[in-house]
């Protein structure tokens, strides 16, 4: 008998899920976007075009999300995400987004800690940036 967790699982992927395969790009680097993503199975590789190439950002898996900042900014996708196994993924719109985070604080709470891991890991890189232009800068001059 499937318990409560898995049911819910399977309700929101009849009304949300999608199938993409392999090789599947759900979206692209500056494209406009309104959905987010929420994987059931399967891996998605997260890139940014960096000097004219792809650097990976991220491979995500089960139980991670992306895409939320085109919800929460209406601004362009800030980098491009690639099926690379195949996978099974929940699409969700600005308006359900917004009721399952008005209906379930968990859910609301999971997003503020990833959202704040992601920033404390994007300053981190800053800094080694930062650290690393300033000795190049520093060698320049002796």
């Amino acid at each position: 008998m499937k318990d409560k967790k898995t049911n819910l699982q399977d309700q929101l992927f009849r009304k949300f899920g999608r199938s993409f395969p392999k090789g599947t790009f759900l979206f692209r680097e500056s494209e406009s976007g309104k959905e987010m993503y929420i994987i059931q199975s399967g891996k998605v590789r997260i890139t940014k075009k960096t000097g004219g190439a792809d650097k990976t950002l991220a491979i995500i898996s089960s139980g991670d999300f992306f895409g939320e900042m085109a919800i929460l900014t209406d601004g362009p996708r800030s980098a491009t995400a690639e099926v690379i196994e195949d996978s099974e993924v929940l699409v969700i719109n600005p308006e359900t987004f917004e009721a399952l985070i008005q209906a379930n604080s968990d859910i609301a709470m999971k997003i503020l800690r990833t959202l704040a891991e992601r920033i404390k890991e994007a300053n981190r890189q800053i800094e080694v940036l930062l650290s690393v232009t300033s000795q190049a800068q520093s060698g320049k001059g002796t």
